[in-house]
């Protein structure tokens, strides 16, 4: 195809926000002397701030480290200034004016110790330390997402995509994460695939691969594992027009990375096109690709580029309107916040 891209060295392959995606508080602060602070009213969601003294910067000047715990996410800053009280100030000022201008904070003095292990405990639990992504099979002309789920069998260059960015394992007694599937009595089906990258492990919820149901033209039990995915890749075969976000009615799927064979000589490279489609709200996420027509040649490098644009991907749609996460976030805040307030 003319004017195809092929893959390009310069692509960054770095897993974006690792800061938010570590264990920063328990790293920076939790066993060294800090101040935290909360906060909240009724027309401001309730927040913890964490402030510690770093390294002096010059006369009378301190750089100070701080995490900012709200609803969305973790903000985290250095901010230059000559004492705790002005390092407040500027915060307020400058960094967060909208959420913290207008309200006190209340230091955590009582039961410091405590506090400091709900925030660790609340970190851990919020960290992902593994990923699940969906896998859905298209044939060539299929646009409905009841004909996708009912695909039975994948088609060979499915499953040598597939077998080249993961292993097939059998589910039951798989040891590692299982993102949901029955790992003992084989109810989510025998076999899936799964990989490890950088520091997580990673299983896909393969469509052909989970239970068919012949009496279910909608295929439930396939699309409850996989519809509530954030991240699914779509195997297109054959010459199909361009993937749509609705045609997966689905309100937690919000990133799908579309890949497409192309059609090539005997004993060629097998080769891919490649796209991301994303829902409203989702934010730009890397690495960048250049302008379409997008094609990689089969191979490591292609996997590592996908699973980081799969993992940064997700990332990137924690961040979309009325994410569950969110929900999640402000109830474990508005917990420790009442729990710790004078």
């Amino acid at each position: 195809m003319g004017g195809a891209k092929e893959w390009e060295e310069d692509f960054k392959l770095e897993l974006e926000d690792e800061d938010k995606h570590s264990p920063y508080y328990k790293q920076n602060f939790e066993n060294q002397p800090h101040f935290n602070y909360i906060g909240g009213t009724t027309s401001v969601a309730p927040f913890i701030v964490s402030i510690k003294q770093e390294e002096k910067l010059k006369k009378k000047k301190f750089n100070w480290r701080v995490i900012v715990w709200e609803k969305t996410e973790n903000h985290l800053l250095f901010i230059e200034a000559s004492s705790k009280q002005k390092c407040i100030k500027k915060l307020k000022a400058d960094h967060l004016p909208n959420l913290l201008a207008t309200v006190d904070l209340q230091e955590v003095t009582k039961q410091h110790d405590a506090f400091v292990q709900e925030l660790v405990h609340m970190e851990d639990r919020l960290l992902i330390k593994a990923y699940k992504f969906g896998v859905v099979y298209c044939k060539a002309g299929q646009t409905d997402e009841c004909e996708m789920f009912s695909n039975r069998d994948g088609s060979p260059e499915f499953e040598e995509f597939l077998g080249s960015i993961a292993k097939k394992v059998p589910l039951k007694g798989h040891p590692g994460y299982g993102g949901g599937l029955d790992l003992k009595t084989n109810t989510t089906g025998t076999m899936t695939y799964v990989t490890k990258f950088k520091q997580f492990e990673i299983i896909f919820h393969v469509s052909t691969y989970l239970p068919y149901m012949e009496q279910n033209p909608q295929q439930l039990q396939r699309k409850a594992h996989i519809g509530n995915d954030v991240v699914v890749i779509v195997f297109q075969d054959g010459p199909n027009g361009g993937f749509r976000p609705s045609t997966i009615s689905s309100k937690f799927n919000h990133v799908y990375a579309v890949v497409q064979p192309r059609a090539l000589g005997k004993g060629a490279v097998t080769k891919y096109n490649f796209s991301i489609v994303s829902k409203s709200g989702v934010r730009i996420h890397g690495p960048v690709l250049p302008p379409p027509p997008v094609v990689f040649p089969q191979g490591e490098e292609f996997r590592q580029f996908l699973l980081t644009k799969l993992i940064n991907a997700e990332r990137a749609a924690y961040f979309a309107p009325g994410f569950a996460q969110t929900r999640t976030r402000r109830m474990w805040l508005e917990e420790i916040v009442e729990k710790y307030k004078d």
